[in-house]
């Protein structure tokens, strides 16, 4: 009977460890910077991506002159309320421009907020409209989107206007154990194309400054890999196992009948 025991928890012990090994994802799956040397040093380029102003952008934009009436005049449309979850501020119409007070239409789209902000002044002198101005753009509602296998996907939003690769997925609550970190999708539109680059979290590619740090309205998915769609089956999953637990019990209830 002692032996019966024995063999009863030797055969429990194997069907556990099957059941384990069928279900765990490998550790070097799951890792970043996987092919990254260990205490290397790299050369950062300085040249920080500049983020271009698109159509449905919503920009704030303060000008201040010496004269208080017309600062107070080019400054009297910015509380504008835009409809778009309660952000104020100038909405780039679909033909890529803004409506600014004295100044008029201005083209916006495809400019930086420098170059915007360099547009607006240059208008403002040429048109004798004010004296010395000095212009500040900001992009209010900056936002990154992070779909797919993350813990907590949907729309980070981006008060400073800055925001890199590593700090999206952290936001988002890292990738799941289902996530694909050989095969990241980037979606981004400018100057009127949507551009889709995919790139590896294991690969030195992802420090590229054009990916490293996101544009505003940038869409990051992570696809599921194999393991995923395995569990998505959950019918299919299961089969394997009752049959094995089944066969298990028969093999042991004829060891007792023999015995």
């Amino acid at each position: 009977m002692k032996n019966n025991s024995y063999s009863f928890i030797a055969i429990l012990l194997a069907f556990l460890a099957l059941s384990c090994l069928n279900s765990c994802v490998s550790s070097k799956k799951l890792a970043y910077f996987t092919n990254l040397q260990r205490d290397s040093t790299a050369t950062i380029d300085e040249q920080r991506l500049q983020t271009k102003i698109n159509v449905s952008d919503i920009l704030q934009i303060n000008i201040s002159t010496p004269d208080p009436i017309t600062t107070a005049i080019l400054n009297s449309s910015t509380a504008i309320n835009t409809g778009q979850g309660g952000v104020s501020g100038y909405l780039v119409d679909e033909t890529g421009s803004i409506k600014l007070p004295l100044v008029g239409s201005v083209k916006a789209e495809g400019l930086t907020k420098i170059q915007l902000a360099s547009s607006i002044t240059e208008t403002l002198l040429t048109k004798q409209i004010a004296k010395s101005p000095i212009v500040n753009v900001r992009i209010v509602n900056y936002k990154i989107t992070v779909l797919g296998e993350v813990s907590r996907p949907g729309v980070i939003q981006v008060p400073n206007e800055r925001m890199t690769l590593p700090e999206a997925l952290a936001s988002a609550g890292d990738l799941t154990a289902f996530g694909k970190r050989d095969n990241v999708l980037l979606i981004r539109e400018v100057d009127g194309k949507r551009i889709t680059r995919r790139f590896s979290l294991n690969q030195s590619q992802l420090f590229d400054k054009d990916i490293y740090n996101l544009q505003n309205q940038d869409i990051i998915y992570v696809e599921p890999n194999s393991a995923k769609a395995a569990a998505a089956d959950r019918t299919t999953q299961l089969i394997p196992y009752f049959f094995s637990a089944a066969s298990l019990l028969i093999v042991i209830y004829l060891q007792f009948i023999k015995n």
